[in-house]
């Protein structure tokens, strides 16, 4: 269940707060999924506000956009009336509007096997390259952000919206009231308490992320054993780092003629031994980088404090050990220099993470604070995107309606959906990283199928296929949009779970051919069949498509 209500909150508190600090809903965390949602229940009349226990800017990772996120933030912006938030939905408008603002082109994924000590040499047929493409051209193309200007401008529009902001503040206690919450807060200046103040709200949101500050507090279970993926992260922010592009036509020159589009415009993955690493390119010399490691490759087993920095002290050594494996990789940082968010690597306990609850009574947490599995595949902007836009719809429907049981089952079927989709994700992962132990690229390039067959039908549901019941239940306090990655349909889930569980019993060929059959009522946009090995130029949806929105009276 996602709804019960863990037994230590303290009930029927006495305590009262003034009434300039009364909140219909208090947010937890202001990055952009917080800072939006709280902008956007404030933009419908209610009083709101958002507690952080730090400032802005920021550094934080999370930074590589996909059609998903774009798809659900125009959709935002016209049901909201938000016209601030359109122009993040594409690279184009982006940088016709807020040029200022830091981002970076995602024509789509490309993907470069590489062996231990031998030098990358792209093949003819492309048997060690895979690129995707996600959009049609630069202008209409997704983006990767740069958190700390993305986070810190979203911020900044809820606080200009009217949503009262605590930033430097920490949480000290949690008491459910008659009504709701009262949320006691110490707030600091500097390494020093400044002092405390009380809020009362009839609704918390914990948008913490990795922070998870209501499953701290009301003492949530952490059920990650229950996830199939393990890994962690070495990660940095470099100036310097040449163009793959460039390095690979330095080794062949014209290899990469036959590419759909840049390489280097994209989630760039570079798929190792011991998991994989990714470069994302902002329009600045700044480069996101990150190895991502297959815990079951290197023995390690720890699962406590996910997400959170490790001891850091190692942590330089161990990514340039890595790196110096690869010859290309290795020569490609010799003129990189990491600049933050420290002046080595950040090292990472496991990422995975998930809550036992994920809602409660007046409570409810976003996707990023629910669960997480890994990077790959680039899910976490479009989850947290999809998870404000069912949470503002479900809250603003329901709390206006005051119809306690209509709140808590809509609530229980939003924690069902993040559950289900984050289960999803974790198989969809983690099948890649069984293909990468296998040290296969071609069942991982098959495997990794199952992702794009997922994202391109979601897209398609979304823009062409609203059925009567999500209507129905959208008018009932939910959105209309069906579940991330198609995770409603049982019958896809299936899929993903028996091809993940058929992949080590098949050579290459073989399970190629079965995810080319079983993935095939899913495959809208040849699959399996690009016209270059390898190279899909054809799998974005088509410029110019409408994005469906649905009008519901708040």
């Amino acid at each position: 269940m996602t709804n019960s209500r863990p037994s230590n909150i303290r009930q029927h508190a006495t305590l009262t707060a003034s009434a300039e600090s009364s909140f219909d809903f208090v947010v937890i965390g202001s990055g952009f999924a917080g800072s939006l949602l709280a902008c956007i229940l404030q933009s419908r009349g209610r009083r709101v506000a958002i507690i952080d226990r730090s400032g802005h800017p920021r550094f934080a990772i999370g930074e590589s956009s996909t059609p998903a996120a774009s798809l659900i933030l125009s959709g935002l912006a016209d049901q909201y009336d938000l016209p601030w938030l359109r122009p993040f939905a594409k690279y184009g408008t982006w940088k016709k509007s807020y040029p200022n603002i830091t981002t970076g082109r995602k024509r789509g994924f490309s993907y470069f096997q590489h062996e231990p000590g031998q030098p990358f040499q792209p093949r003819g047929d492309h048997s060690n390259e895979l690129l995707a493409a996600a959009s049609s051209s630069d202008a209409v193309s997704d983006t990767q952000w740069l958190r700390s200007d993305v986070d810190a401008f979203f911020f900044r529009k809820a606080c200009e919206s009217g949503v009262a902001s605590f930033q430097n503040s920490q949480i000290s206690d949690l008491h459910q009231s008659q009504t709701g919450w009262i949320v006691e807060i110490n707030e600091s200046a500097g390494q020093q308490i400044a002092g405390s103040r009380m809020l009362s709200a009839s609704f918390l949101i914990d948008a913490s992320g990795a922070g998870q500050v209501l499953a701290k507090h009301l003492n949530i279970k952490d059920q990650s054993d229950q996830l199939a993926t393990s890994s962690r992260a070495i990660f940095a922010h470099v100036t310097g780092l040449p163009e793959w592009h460039a390095i690979l036509e330095q080794a062949t020159p014209g290899s990469a003629a036959d590419h759909p589009f840049h390489c280097d415009h994209a989630a760039q993955h570079h798929v190792l031994e011991e998991g994989w690493m990714w470069w994302l390119r902002f329009d600045s010399d700044v480069t996101s980088v990150g190895l991502v490691l297959d815990n079951r490759e290197s023995g390690s087993s720890t699962v406590t404090s996910p997400n959170s920095p490790a001891n850091s002290s190692h942590s330089d050594t161990e990514f340039f050990r890595i790196i110096n494996r690869y010859p290309s990789l290795s020569d490609a940082f010799l003129s990189a220099t990491v600049v933050a968010p420290l002046d080595q690597p950040v090292q990472t306990q496991r990422l995975q993470r998930l809550a036992g609850h994920i809602t409660g009574d007046n409570w409810a947490m976003l996707p990023h604070t629910a669960g997480f599995i890994d990077p790959l595949h680039s899910t976490g902007i479009a989850h947290s995107l999809a998870g404000v836009e069912q949470l503002a719809s479900i809250l603003l429907t329901t709390t206006a309606s005051a119809d306690n049981q209509l709140l808590a089952s809509t609530l229980r079927r939003y924690g069902s959906t993040i559950r289900e989709e984050l289960t999803l994700i974790d198989q969809i992962v983690a099948g890649c990283y069984d293909a990468i132990a296998e040290r296969s690229f071609r069942k991982f390039t098959a495997f990794t199928m199952c992702y794009f067959a997922a994202a391109t039908t979601w897209e398609r549901r979304c823009l062409h296929h609203t059925s009567p019941a999500q209507q129905r239940r959208a008018r009932s306090g939910e959105s209309f949009r069906p579940a991330l990655l198609c995770a409603d349909i049982p019958e896809f889930r299936a899929v993903v779970f028996n091809l993940r569980g058929r992949l080590p019993h098949e050579t290459d060929e073989s399970f190629e051919i079965l995810c080319t059959e079983t993935l095939a009522p899913f495959n809208h946009v040849g699959l399996f069949e690009p016209p270059v090995p390898n190279m899909y130029g054809a799998t974005a949806v088509p410029e110019g498509s409408e994005h469906l929105t649905l009008n519901i009276q708040q």
